[in-house]
């Protein structure tokens, strides 16, 4: 079995339930996590008995499919009956061969399953009469790695504490050096941010409908550290402080022991990376048995480097760096936790 650079075309991928009923938007989020993979004919797909960890949508080609009483059903990719994944339950039931050179999309069955409970949660939501905006900007934030992490039973409760704000071209929504109060989603309309660098503006970013932004200031209680301005009429969707951080922050950001860590080391089957996101005068000063220093202005710029395969565990002094550490971390699709300072160890223990 071969994995392919992938190429996955959406159109195609619309065929199948539970993609036949996501706006675009939702399907170019998840595009990034799905595998194309090949095979000639003659080779086994899956066997009867074992975990169905991904599943498997025919895309071309046919297979047959072999049950306990060896029972053979030929399944074409054009069949009328090809609209859900192979063999769609947890434990394969049939053994599957490929009788052509055929092609499947694989989608991790825990991520699947997630997809569906947000894509009806949030259905469940939407009103007879609710524009393509409305589900356009909900499906944005659902496809995200931040939300992945969020509980889908807190997704309803989610949504509901948004509020609507127009505002106009040119509009200041946040500014570089105030505190920060509001998280933002763009439901309409497109910004720009940018920072003060060395006496001039530099352009970070631009953003368009779906793209968040404001949660780094909620988490670490620091200023903003950029400017968001509209670069045309629009409006955003903004969900308060307190309510970020009850229903979104601390379904994201897990904490965990010194002594958990241990067990993790010692008893997990993937490496811990301790990451101490002080500045490098404040780490050498104090170091951390076994870190890496990646101060927290750089640790954006160093995510590309890092692997996904590792859990990280992120530490600082007072507990707030870190928590937007691992809130960076996690927003990037890692497996992220803050190091719990003594006085949280208790808390940590019994979560």
């Amino acid at each position: 079995m071969s994995n392919d650079a992938p190429h996955i075309d959406l159109e195609r991928l619309k065929h199948f339930i539970p993609f036949d009923g996501l706006s675009d938007s939702h399907l170019a989020e998840i595009r990034a996590r799905i595998q194309l993979l090949r095979l000639p004919p003659g080779r086994l797909v899956f066997k009867r008995g074992e975990p169905a960890a991904r599943a498997l949508f025919l895309i071309e080609g046919a297979v047959d499919m072999t049950d306990a009483s060896f029972q053979v059903r030929p399944l074409p990719a054009d069949d009328d009956e090809n609209y859900l994944a192979l063999d769609n339950y947890p434990t394969h039931t049939v053994n599957a061969i490929t009788t052509a050179p055929s092609i499947f999309y694989a989608l991790d069955r825990n991520h699947l399953d997630l997809l569906m409970t947000w894509t009806q949660a949030a259905e469940s939501m939407l009103e007879e009469g609710d524009d393509a905006d409305q589900r356009d900007w909900m499906d944005a934030l659902l496809g995200s790695e931040l939300f992945a992490q969020v509980p889908p039973a807190r997704i309803q409760s989610l949504f509901v504490k948004f509020e609507e704000h127009p505002c106009n071209l040119g509009d200041v929504i946040v500014r570089e050096g105030d505190s920060g109060d509001t998280f933002f989603v763009i439901k309409q309309g497109k910004a720009m941010v940018t920072r003060q660098h060395s006496g001039r503006e530099e352009t970070l970013a631009a953003l368009t409908a779906g793209n968040f932004f404001g949660e780094d200031a909620l988490i670490s209680d620091a200023p903003r550290n950029a400017t968001v301005t509209m670069t045309s009429d629009g409006l955003l969707m903004r969900l308060g402080k307190d309510d970020f951080r009850a229903l979104l922050q601390q379904s994201v950001v897990r904490r965990v022991s010194a002594e958990q860590l241990d067990a993790l080391n010692e008893e997990g089957d993937r490496a811990c990376i301790l990451i101490d996101v002080r500045l490098p005068m404040e780490f050498r000063h104090d170091r951390t048995p076994g870190a890496r220093n990646i101060p927290l202005p750089e640790l954006r710029r160093e995510l590309r480097s890092l692997e996904k395969d590792f859990i990280y565990v992120v530490s600082c002094d007072g507990g707030r760096r870190s928590e937007l550490g691992a809130y960076l971390l996690s927003e990037a699709g890692f497996d992220a936790f803050v190091l719990a300072r003594a006085e949280e160890k208790d808390a940590a223990a019994a979560s």
